[in-house]
């Protein structure tokens, strides 16, 4: 029963002031304002510095990039990460890949200009390496560890694999793997988590595709043995994409919207792209605890698991982008979410609708 209107308006620059150099900075100014029933309403107004870097191209033996201020880190399907970090950036461009290497410092500038914001304290350190020798595959391999300042003192460290790409008869697959250890306060980390699936499109009318995924992140069955097997992601992670439309969406859930942790999920999901600027999907999920606790990691409801049953519940999403009318994109989402055993029925379902209209200039 709340409702958000969320306008944003957003400026970038920008500069070539030498062919091997370049500068980026983007501002964004945006409010909030929600209507609560039977309470006041609220707002906020905030002007956010959300890009300012350099990039120093060509370095050395001209396959060398460097790339220097606050920046854009985002992986092929937001699993690992997308998020605007102070960094320094070194990529080495190869033949069918590239090697990047990364550090970031969390908190070093207030993201908001007009307020100090809570900017999470932590460090983040990056290895990643592609390779890529044809459409049919594109391998990805990384190390990427995060270092809390905070109190709570969470310094996990992920190693993963990552692999996509389009075999012969219009199937598009995705593996995602990641094994993460470090300690979370007095827990020792030692969980991983999975990522697969496809999308095959039909050469059809309308070009009609069917997707079928499973995500598995691993949960604890023991709290008090000093070992968190649960997974987590990384906390930079979007869990947004495409499957072959025009309009990106939660693949987890727009609703629920979960972090993978202690979780099992099947989706299913069929399309239709009318043309090449505009597509519908219908999107099912199913979500089941890998071992039943009284918690959520990160979801879009507030509900709470009764820690005795493992079927958290359902949802269908339907996803209309429609960006015929240059330059205006629009987004339709709708969401219904009926929730299984392990959340009390007195919760009841949820519904989300979502529009996005956005206007370049």
């Amino acid at each position: 029963d709340e409702a958000t209107l969320a306008p944003e308006l957003s400026l970038g620059l920008a500069l070539a002031p030498h062919k091997n150099v370049q500068g980026f900075m983007a501002i964004k100014l945006l409010g909030e304002f929600n209507r609560v029933p039977e309470a006041q309403d609220q707002h906020e107004i905030g002007l956010e510095l959300t890009e300012a870097f350099l990039v120093f191209k060509g370095l050395w033996d001209g396959r060398i990039d460097l790339q220097i201020g606050r920046q854009k880190f985002k992986d092929a399907r937001q699993w690992l990460y997308d998020e605007e970090l102070d960094a320094v950036r070194l990529s080495y461009r190869l033949p069918q890949g590239a090697v990047e290497l990364a550090a970031s410092r969390g908190g070093l500038v207030h993201k908001d200009i007009l307020r100090r914001d809570d900017t999470e304290q932590h460090n983040t350190y990056l290895a990643y390496a592609t390779y890529a020798p044809h459409q049919a595959l594109r391998l990805a391999a990384y190390v990427l560890g995060r270092e809390d300042h905070a109190a709570a003192h969470e310094n996990p460290v992920f190693v993963g694999l990552h692999a996509d790409g389009v075999l012969p008869g219009s199937l598009r697959y995705w593996l995602e793997g990641a094994h993460v250890r470090g300690r979370d306060g007095a827990q020792r980390l030692l969980g991983f988590g999975i990522d697969l699936g496809g999308t095959y499109v039909l050469p059809l009318p309308f070009a009609p595709l069917l997707t079928l995924g499973y995500a598995f992140g691993s949960g604890d069955s023991d709290p008090a043995d000093g070992v968190d097997r649960s997974f987590r992601q990384t906390g930079l992670q979007g869990n947004k994409g495409t499957w072959n439309g025009v309009a990106s969406f939660q693949y987890y859930g727009e609703l629920l919207d979960p972090e993978l942790s202690n979780l099992a999920l099947w989706t299913v999901g069929v399309g239709l792209k009318p043309s090449s600027k505009s597509s519908l999907d219908m999107v099912y999920h199913d979500y089941q605890q890998h071992r039943a606790t009284a918690s959520l990691r990160e979801a879009g409801i507030r509900a709470v698991p009764d820690g005795r049953h493992t079927h958290l519940g359902r949802e269908i999403d339907l996803v209309l982008g429609y960006n015929e009318l240059r330059p205006v994109d629009f987004t339709l989402v709708l969401g219904y979410f009926t929730p299984g055993q392990a959340l009390p029925a007195a919760y009841g379902s949820s519904v989300l609708l979502r529009c996005k209209l956005q206007v370049r200039f």
